[in-house]
């Protein structure tokens, strides 16, 4: 296995750069000088010691990832594939924790002297100071960027919608109380953009992810031109069912957007109309972030240019504008 003395003689730097960038100091040196040190410790297979590495730091080499307590579905997933990624890239491993597990988390955390926090839902206050004087890289993203993010899906939503001829709007989010702080800006978003644009909203529908649930609120929907802005890919495919069990025209009288733009979305007939947002970006921020400091939070302009790569994926569920 090779050394720090051969990654510093190959990258062209001192060994005491070497030990620095492995060592959680890496934002004192410029981004080409970091590249090149890591890169020539992949090539010559280099792994620092993980036990020096925590007698020098005082943290573990593990970066925790707390994820709220809402659907795991493939899109997080992607995204917490980039950071794993690229945490692995710095010499650092992934474990990941639900919100909500309570003492237990705390207890992880604290016991672990982890590198770095990786929170994608609000930490507590008594926590987050007790992981700062631990020297715990802590990476939140605020409640704030993350409802500008959502508001935003959800105007999109409805710009689509707008724009393909659908003469009013129903949001349809599911009944999960867990889904609700991504699903209320989202319908947010879309009550805002409507009113703004002098379009009709009709009353929001909660569904259950039931046949039954979805039936009553498909119901509910008028005959004609009549657009549906989903919670996510699945409460639109579960829209869809019902909508095609009731014989009604997809997309012709009833338009449906979901959002995702997972698996799913591509698997029904037609195929859902929705909303994709670049994850990999955001995981390779999330990134950048933990390494530069130990405490920060996203960039601002980071988290607008997100909502910039947020795109509509044309499907068959709603019309050709």
């Amino acid at each position: 296995m090779a050394t720090s003395a051969e990654v510093a003689a190959h990258a062209g730097v001192s060994r005491s750069t070497v030990s620095q960038i492995f060592n959680g100091h890496e934002h004192l040196f410029a981004d080409a000088t970091v590249e090149r040190v890591r890169a020539s410790a992949r090539e010559l297979g280099y792994r620092p010691s993980v036990a020096g590495r925590t007698l020098v730091r005082g943290t573990s080499d593990i970066v925790i990832t707390i994820i709220p307590d809402v659907t795991f579905n493939p899109r997080l997933r992607e995204l917490i594939d980039v950071v794993t990624e690229g945490l692995a890239s710095a010499g650092l491993t992934n474990l990941l924790r639900f919100a909500g597990s309570g003492d237990s988390l705390h207890d992880t955390i604290l016991g672990l002297r982890p590198y770095g926090v990786v929170s994608l839902a609000p930490v507590p206050p008594a926590l987050r100071k007790r992981m700062l004087a631990q020297g715990v890289h802590l990476i939140e993203q605020s409640t704030a960027q993350q409802v500008a993010i959502d508001r935003a899906i959800g105007q999109l939503q409805a710009r689509h919608l707008v724009s393909a001829g659908y003469e009013s709007i129903a949001v349809v989010l599911p009944a999960e109380a867990r889904e609700q702080s991504f699903a209320s800006p989202r319908e947010e978003g879309v009550q805002q953009w409507a009113a703004e644009n002098g379009v009709h909203v009709l009353p929001t529908l909660r569904i259950a992810m039931e046949h039954s649930d979805a039936n009553a609120a498909v119901r509910q929907l008028p005959t004609d031109s009549v657009g549906v802005a989903a919670y996510n890919d699945e409460v639109a495919v579960a829209v869809l069912a019902a909508a095609v069990y009731q014989g009604r025209k997809v997309p012709e009288d009833l338009g449906i957007i979901g959002i995702d733009n997972s698996p799913v979305a591509h698997a029904t007939s037609p195929s859902i109309t929705t909303v994709d947002y670049d994850m990999k970006f955001s995981g390779q921020e999330i990134v950048k972030t933990l390494l530069r400091a130990p405490e920060a939070s996203l960039d601002p302009e980071a988290e607008f240019d997100v909502e910039r790569r947020l795109a509509i994926v044309r499907g068959g569920s709603t019309r050709s504008s």
